[in-house]
């Protein structure tokens, strides 16, 4: 007489109902080890989408940063810098970039107007600038190439700025004194926000964006601050595909032109989020191997109990074989009653999961948010555990003399 799966699932229910003590104690190990998991993803998870983020906020994914190697020796410091021209034969090369902007910037002067002063980073940029970092002015305009071949007098200020300097009054039209020279404001930048910290304990991480302000290259250069050294360059690709094929020109480009010298580092955030991937992927290899261990200490609770449930069961094995039951029967019943243990750990680990994840994200000031992905994990791993840890005592099950399981008091 075969035994259904329907007839071992209920006979594995009933046996976890009637021993609700000893399968508690049982999956213990289960549930932690799949609230190991839970958490050990949504912290992953978090972290590269806080970092995703961070880099949509500052130019997204096919934005290449140029910038001074500092791994360098103090005597080739001086040569890490690029001149107007070396820009714009850079640019040159490049034409299938979509945008291109170097950056020269002061952080040690300020802007006056009247009798008020503020302290801001004040960088010469080309127009090029709000494609690259993806951020365009509320009120009026950015510098444009007039403003730079012209080396004209104007600025374009951040919304922190604007609110220290001229309160509620439109600052468009108005004149700022930076190193003595008379700056027209000609627009001021939409307001940079990002608080997805969690707990925002931060406050606002992009306010010193709103800090900034920015005006043309030349004028820069050639009249607010001549010694200042232009040591970056912001570009912009197609797609981040291309970022990667453009990181790699522009690599080449910069050690032609600097006869040989890695004088300047190439990255793209596209660069930045394969190792980012990696990383990833290697804590959690890491923090999914110890929690593995609780899992492995669980299995093997769980296979000890199921010998011991056969030993137990031996009578009831030996009348099953007897009346018409296939081995494969007693095994597969076995199977399913392991299995079903094993994912009942997995469900109550992945409702304790659920239940701390806003405790642990609180800690670490991380917003954690779980996904469907995860619980697929956390179930499969379970079954998984009860699959492997389970073989032992079916195989041992199935495997029972009828005639000697029958004398068994």
């Amino acid at each position: 007489m075969a035994i259904s799966l329907r007839e071992s699932l209920e006979i594995g229910l009933s046996d976890i109902w009637m021993r609700k003590v000893r399968t508690l104690v049982t999956i213990l190990g289960i549930i932690l080890g799949v609230m190991s998991i839970m958490v050990v993803l949504a912290i992953i998870n978090s972290m590269n989408r806080s970092t995703l983020e961070w880099m949509n906020q500052r130019g997204g994914t096919n934005k290449i940063e140029i910038h001074r190697n500092w791994n360098l020796d103090r005597k080739d410091w001086s040569m890490a810098k690029f001149s107007l021209q070396e820009l714009q034969y850079i640019q040159s090369l490049i034409p299938e970039a979509t945008a291109y902007t170097p950056i020269a910037s002061d952080r040690s002067t300020g802007i006056r107007m009247g009798e008020l002063y503020f302290k801001a980073n004040i960088s010469g940029v080309y127009p090029d600038f709000v494609k690259v970092e993806e951020w365009k002015p509320a009120q009026g305009r950015f510098i444009n190439y007039y403003d730079l071949n012209n080396n004209n007098n104007v600025i374009v200020i951040g919304s922190k700025v604007a609110s220290e300097l001229f309160g509620n009054k439109n600052p468009i039209g108005e004149k700022v004194t930076v190193e003595g020279q008379v700056l027209e404001v000609i627009g001021v930048m939409e307001e940079k926000k990002w608080e997805e910290s969690g707990s925002q304990q931060f406050g606002n991480m992009l306010d010193y964006m709103n800090k900034r302000a920015f005006i043309p290259l030349t004028t820069f250069v050639h009249k607010i601050a001549p010694n200042q050294e232009i040591d970056q360059i912001n570009v912009q690709a197609v797609n981040s595909t291309e970022a990667l094929k453009l990181q790699k020109k522009l690599n080449g480009i910069l050690l032609n032109l600097k006869q040989g010298k890695k004088l300047f580092e190439v990255s793209s955030a596209q660069e930045m989020i394969d190792q980012m991937k990696q990383n990833s992927m290697l804590f959690t290899t890491i923090f999914i191997l110890i929690a593995v261990v609780s899992l492995l200490v669980g299995g093997i609770v769980i296979m000890n109990i199921m010998l011991a449930s056969v030993q137990e069961r031996t009578r009831e094995i030996g009348v099953r074989l007897a009346i018409g039951a296939r081995r494969i029967d007693i095994f597969l019943q076995f199977m399913v009653q392991t299995v079903l243990i094993t994912a009942l750990g997995g469900v109550v680990g992945i409702i304790f999961g659920f239940s701390i994840l806003n405790l642990v994200g609180k800690y670490l000031d991380l917003k954690l948010v779980a996904s469907m992905n995860m619980i697929y994990v956390a179930l499969l791993v379970s079954v998984g555990v009860g699959l492997i840890f389970g073989i032992m005592p079916a195989v041992r099950a199935a495997n029972l003399n009828p005639v000697t399981a029958l004398r068994e008091e």
